[in-house]
């Protein structure tokens, strides 16, 4: 297969590589073995917003998911093994007919579960249910010489934890055994509440996490009167009189896709946030939404990443730990004293991490934050990863275009140990990414 152009869900890492996409294991097992001594890395939906699933002059393989749930029977026990290329939204489509689902679902439903592993995926209740790990049983993980390890918590378990978390770098995830949880209801009950100000804001959401499901918030980084205000969305599941959804796909908004034309300015951003802001405040505290809806609000737009044209958008995600407010005030306050342009900002909350040794997540905060690909954005984002690594925090990989290789070990303190394991499943170094390569993850 001749080599193609590659982009990021992004759009600002384009790669020339060869991309293959398989349905046999036994396909994948030969072109990887075969493929010395080039780099390959595994790719799932392509949802990635950096280069973390891209190689230059490389080959990316992809496992696709031919396997029909409609007939699935769930067992008592909850578990499920599903195959690592199948996508969050298709395990849906089967499970929660049946009373089931996922408790931990990351903000696309498109993402696979290949991938959601390989990012140690979280989701709109990290502070009660922590990250995707925590609902993985075990892995069958295909490693460089082609051979197919069965691994988890108690078997093969330092494969299991570097996997988890290990953007594709130790191997491509052939199949997952998950635990699923029960649910009463296709639908959430939604409360929504705005607030003035970072600091309400903050003390509402901490409000919502005493009693709710599901939190998130939205963030104004661009009013110059009230800086930090923003909309808390809280939710649970609606359990009055519900009958089971039937499999079924959004109903989705095509946007024209603009022609290498940025759309994303700074008065067309403010003005979607003011009128976001006034809509939401003007809005019924209460409503009931589907949980997919909820959880999903993004897929709602096919294409909304061409808005931001031929250089394509970041998304720099960062957590600080509870007592570091003062610094995430100064992040989210300091957008206003630069011509940085935050498109969207999106806060959660956290709670313990996993055992993955890159796990992102930790108590504290995550705001992740969408910037036009320019050098406005770099500057801004190098001005504060310094700090944020002082500070205890860490960017999130999976999503990282740019954060300075010198400053992974103070913000994954367990880094050198899952070099090591890396290196042991990978002596050649097969497994490269231009993430890997950027970062000199498997030096």
């Amino acid at each position: 297969m001749s080599k193609m152009i590659s982009h990021s869900w992004g759009n600002n890492k384009r790669v020339f590589a060869e991309h293959r996409t398989h349905s046999q294991i036994a396909n994948v097992v030969e072109t990887v073995v075969n493929s010395e001594p080039s780099s390959v890395i595994p790719r799932g939906a392509g949802r990635s917003y950096g280069d973390q699933a891209l190689v230059t002059d490389g080959l990316m393989i992809s496992l696709t998911q031919q396997d029909h749930l409609e007939n699935l029977e769930m067992p008592i026990s909850g578990l499920i093994n599903v195959k690592g290329g199948m996508s969050i939204g298709q395990l849906l489509d089967a499970t929660i007919p049946l009373g089931w689902i996922l408790p931990v679902i990351p903000g696309s439903q498109h993402i696979t579960i290949g991938g959601a592993l390989a990012a140690d995926a979280h989701g709109k209740n990290h502070w009660h249910q922590s990250s995707i790990a925590s609902c993985c049983e075990e892995l069958n993980v295909m490693i460089s010489d082609g051979s197919i390890i069965r691994c988890s918590r108690e078997t093969e378990n330092q494969l299991f934890w570097a996997t988890i978390g290990g953007l594709g770098l130790t191997g491509l995830i052939t199949s997952a055994t998950l635990r699923l949880q029960r649910i009463a209801g296709t639908s959430v009950k939604v409360q929504t509440k705005c607030y003035e100000n970072l600091s309400t804001l903050l003390k509402g959401f901490d409000d919502a996490t005493a009693s709710e499901e599901y939190a998130v918030a939205w963030l104004d980084l661009l009013t110059s009167s009230q800086l930090g205000r923003g909309i808390v969305k809280s939710a649970s599941v609606y359990q009055h009189g519900q009958d089971w959804e039937k499999s079924k796909r959004f109903n989705q908004i095509h946007l024209p896709k603009p022609r290498n034309v940025n759309v994303v300015t700074p008065r067309i951003c403010r003005t979607h946030n003011n009128l976001k802001y006034l809509f939401s405040s003007k809005a019924k505290d209460i409503s009931v939404a589907s949980i997919r809806n909820y959880l999903f609000p993004l897929d709602r737009i096919r294409n909304w990443n061409s808005l931001y044209g031929k250089s394509g958008l970041i998304q720099w995600q960062f957590i600080l730990p509870d007592k570091e407010t003062s610094l995430l005030e100064e992040i989210i306050m300091g957008f206003n004293k630069t011509s940085a342009l935050p498109s969207l900002a999106v806060l959660k909350r956290c709670g313990e991490a996993s055992e993955s040794y890159l796990s992102f997540c930790s108590p504290g905060w995550t705001l992740a934050i969408d910037l036009p690909a320019n050098q406005d954005s770099y500057r801004y984002i190098s001005k504060y990863n310094p700090l944020i690594a002082n500070a205890t925090g860490r960017i999130y990989l999976a999503k990282d275009s740019c954060v300075d290789s010198g400053l992974l070990g103070k913000m994954y303190p367990r880094l050198a140990h899952w070099k090591a394991i890396q290196k042991e499943f990978d002596p050649k170094g097969i497994w490269q990414s231009d993430l890997s390569r950027r970062l000199k993850l498997c030096s």
